[in-house]
């Protein structure tokens, strides 16, 4: 909200941010708003899209990567996680705004027996699947969020880094996950894990609640 946003971006941010969002939508261009989940900004997200309810297409959230200047906040405790993302679906279902794009939203769809979303990226976890990050030295990672190297792409194609073991690695996820009935739209987020010091080719997702 304008208090914490300011104190991060600079005062009058926050308003400024939402006069412009006004004029997107006077001029009918799509808008989205996408928040770091973080512990320091977790009681916010509600009154947050509430807040901006019919004044953007879609409001939703990536958990932090504590990677980075990212490792200088805090992520949200572990066992809270499951509560807020029920208090968010028991919002959205009043909100049309509110965009369900955390990969373990599925895990609460799949309890009720309700059809699974496409999570992050559509399929899942998106890391050198439908995405890659290319940086100016040339490096390729799977992931924008975390270091993660598939390739460099001044000696090698971009088809060729794609088609790469490095990539293949990545997409293939963690082995704790490789068996799940919701991989194929889950795969939690190797980012956060990898933010939580986890190797992301073994370990699940911290934030995982799903009973084997």
């Amino acid at each position: 909200m304008a208090e914490h946003n300011d104190f991060i971006r600079g005062k009058g941010y926050f308003a400024r941010v939402l006069k412009f969002l006004e004029l997107l939508r006077e001029l009918d261009i799509y808008s989205m708003v996408m928040l770091t989940l973080t512990r320091g900004n977790m009681e916010q997200v509600l009154p947050l899209a509430e807040l901006l309810r019919d004044r953007v297409d879609l409001f939703v959230f990536n958990r932090l990567a504590m990677v980075g200047e990212g490792s200088l906040l805090e992520s949200v405790p572990v066992a809270e996680y499951r509560g807020f993302l029920e208090r968010y679906v028991a919002a959205a279902q009043k909100n049309p705004d509110m965009g369900l794009k955390d990969n373990l939203f599925n895990l609460l769809r799949a309890e009720k027996g309700e059809p699974l979303l496409g999570g992050c990226a559509g399929f899942g976890c998106g890391a050198a699947f439908n995405f890659v990050s290319l940086l100016p030295d040339g490096e390729v990672h799977g992931c924008r969020k975390f270091p993660s190297l598939i390739g460099n792409i001044f000696r090698q194609s971009l088809a060729e880094i794609y088609d790469g073991p490095a990539a293949r690695k990545y997409r293939a996820g963690c082995l704790a996950c490789r068996d799940c009935r919701l991989r194929p739209a889950c795969g939690g987020c190797l980012a956060v894990s990898h933010g939580f010091g986890l190797d992301v080719f073994t370990a699940r997702d911290p934030y995982c609640f799903l009973v084997s």
